[in-house]
């Protein structure tokens, strides 16, 4: 039985690896992820290389040459992509990365290549170059294991056993190709059953890893949902500490509704980056709240939290820029709690959001004659443009904030402040100044 490939143990293999591709593909079409399409791929071409003796027409036989052995490297190359979408090598391994693209790239190529063996030389010639360069794939891949495996976790478990499994067997197919059938192992099976049993039994571990994957991500994003509902039940609350600290209130509801859009997207990750970091915000303003004062080390720490939220909800589209004059005693100057997150806000939001590329924000502070000089520039559109934009937005919440820190600090440093907001565009470059004086009283 097991020497006839059409027999019910061969078809039962390749009904379930048939069934496999068909589920996974189904779930790549719902949710179009990277995991889900490259294993289908992989199964499907694993499929398309096992039923070859289940058609017996000459001329598919006759094309099946050219087919039965090229797809087992685009299959290959499927799988190197499923590994990279499942354990993140990108992130983790971004020089192994680099080269196990390389890696798929070749062997696609490597497909055109047996093709063209079979059209000159034929399937036997194509079968050596086959048998000689499995080995070698083997090499390179368990070289790949072997780094992955230092990221400890069930998914790189799973996928090392399985697909050494899988090797090991497609080896011993490899090896009775170039030996003979008795060679090895004298038993009474097609040289291709080792091949089958290795497919089957690395799809099983497979399927237990997926299953796995999916539920780590449901858990993950069961978490970020119970996290949201925890930021989403303080936001009575985070409207007073907003209004005492500054802090715009549309800023909350943005942030949290990125928080939605991470969770419902399945970036769970940068749902969990997001929500540590807009919780240590939350922490921080809530802490500095009730306080006249607080050191200016501690404003820019709020501020940095604020600025990398503002950076992550805008795909990074703008760069920040910290300069502080040595001189000055950081954890000793007390300033007015939150007096420059309007300024900062107001430069994102109304000035480079609204501008297409080279985005740049800076932050000076120095001390010069005994005061400490606060400048913020942006090369966004301009004070003016801003203005014509969106007139009733500029000309309520942009004075509201800017009324607000006058007043503040007028209340802690008397006449002796200076606000100033003014255009800075000509015509080579567009942005807006935003210099703010107050005495340096430690």
């Amino acid at each position: 039985m097991l020497l006839d490939m059409t027999s019910a143990f061969y078809s039962w293999i390749r009904g379930g690896l048939v069934v496999l591709f068909v589920y996974h593909f189904i779930i790549y079409i719902q949710n179009k992820d990277a995991i889900h399409k490259y294993y289908s791929i992989y199964l499907l071409c694993l499929t398309i290389y096992l039923i070859r003796e289940v058609f017996t027409s000459e001329t598919i036989q006759y094309y099946y040459q050219y087919l039965s052995f090229s797809i087992q490297y685009v299959a290959y190359a499927s799988f190197i992509y499923f590994v990279r979408s499942l354990v993140d090598l990108k992130a983790d391994f971004p020089k192994l990365d680099n080269l196990i693209l390389i890696l798929a790239k070749i062997l696609l190529v490597f497909t055109f290549v047996l093709i063209a063996v079979q059209f000159f030389y034929g399937y036997e010639a194509q079968k050596i170059v086959v048998a000689y360069s499995v080995p070698f794939s083997t090499v390179c891949a368990f070289m790949v294991f072997y780094i992955i495996s230092k990221k400890k976790t069930k998914q790189v478990f799973y996928l090392i056993l399985g697909s050494i499994i899988f090797l090991l067997f497609a080896n011993i197919s490899s090896i009775k190709m170039i030996k003979g059938d008795y060679y090895l192992l004298d038993f009474k099976v097609h040289l291709r059953f080792y091949y089958f049993v290795g497919a089957i039994i690395q799809s099983v571990i497979f399927a237990v890893l997926i299953g796995n994957y999916l539920r780590e991500i449901e858990d993950k994003k069961r978490e970020a949902e119970v996290n949201l509902l925890k930021q989403s039940n303080q936001i009575s609350d985070l409207k007073m500490t907003a209004l005492q600290s500054q802090m715009n209130p549309h800023f909350l509801f943005n942030s949290l509704n990125s928080i939605n859009n991470y969770v419902v997207q399945n970036k769970i990750e940068e749902a969990s980056n997001f929500i540590t970091k807009f919780s240590s915000l939350v922490r921080k303003v809530l802490q500095v709240t009730n306080e006249n004062t607080i050191t200016l080390k501690e404003e820019l720490e709020i501020l940095s939290i604020y600025i990398k939220l503002e950076q992550m909800r805008l795909k990074n589209s703008f760069t920040f820029t910290l300069e502080v004059d040595d001189v000055i005693a950081q954890e000793e100057l007390k300033v007015v709690p939150l007096f420059l997150q309007p300024f900062i806000e107001n430069a994102i939001w109304h000035g480079l959001s609204l501008k297409k590329e080279d985005k740049k924000l800076c932050l000076c502070i120095d001390l010069k004659e005994g005061n400490i000089n606060v400048k913020i520039l942006d090369n966004g559109i301009g004070l003016h443009a801003a203005k014509n934009r969106n007139r009733y937005q500029s000309k309520n919440k942009k004075s509201f904030g800017i009324n607000i820190v006058k007043e503040r600090l007028k209340l802690m440093y008397g006449d002796n402040t200076f606000v100033s907001v003014k255009d800075i565009s000509d015509k080579n470059h567009t942005g807006t100044e935003v210099l703010i004086t107050f005495p340096y009283v430690l």
